[in-house]
């Protein structure tokens, strides 16, 4: 019984991960057509409709990076699953995973292979699996990297749920309005408008 109810959420998340994708697909030649503004890694776009309390919660929700050993080691072990996937995906990508001690994650530069193609399949510019960053540019823009240590933070919390969690939320809401991307846009500009600052 519980091995026929797991099978069916996994199979239900799936399908959630193909539909997400396919609004994403969707979204993209929107873009291109110029009927869409593009979602940059920073940007402040209001959702297209209303959405629940708790999505724009969730959208609110920028964590930071653990501040202690303990913490950071607890958030690793926790994203482990998904880290392992984005070795691999990183090993594939014909990159070398670099620490960048400034995002507290992994960052491989001028990714090739299945993440390169499944990016140019979204009209995206870079994607987080775990606490690996893949950037198919060789020196992405520091906003961009801003937004996907969002997206690292969000995996040290939620660990092997964040998978999911971003599939179903992608079939409700899209890419663009997904409140996980709301949240990594909210707090990439919060990092933009900090160094602005910094240096004005």
């Amino acid at each position: 019984m519980i091995r026929r109810l797991g099978s069916a959420l996994l199979a239900a998340t799936m399908v959630a991960a193909g539909v997400g994708v396919l609004r994403q697909r969707r979204e993209a030649r929107a873009v291109r057509a110029g009927t869409l503004p593009r979602a940059s890694a920073a940007a402040a776009l209001p959702p297209r409709a209303p959405q629940a309390p708790w999505a724009e919660r969730l959208a609110s929700w920028v964590p930071d990076r653990p501040s202690t050993t303990a913490g950071r080691v607890a958030a690793a072990v926790w994203s482990a699953p998904l880290t392992a996937a984005g070795l691999v995906l990183a090993g594939l990508a014909g990159g070398l995973p670099r620490w960048d001690a400034e995002l507290g994650c992994l960052v491989v530069r001028g990714a090739g292979g299945p993440s390169r193609v499944a990016l140019q399949l979204v009209g995206a510019s870079a994607n987080t699996v775990g606490l690996v960053v893949l950037s198919p540019g060789a020196d992405p823009d520091p906003v961009l990297l801003a937004h996907e240590a969002i997206h690292v933070r969000q995996a040290e919390r939620l660990g092997p749920l964040l998978m999911p969690a971003y599939a179903w939320l992608s079939a409700r809401y899209g890419y663009r309005d997904n409140p996980l991307e709301r949240a990594a846009r909210l707090g990439a500009a919060r990092v933009r408008d900090a160094r602005d600052t910094r240096t004005s």
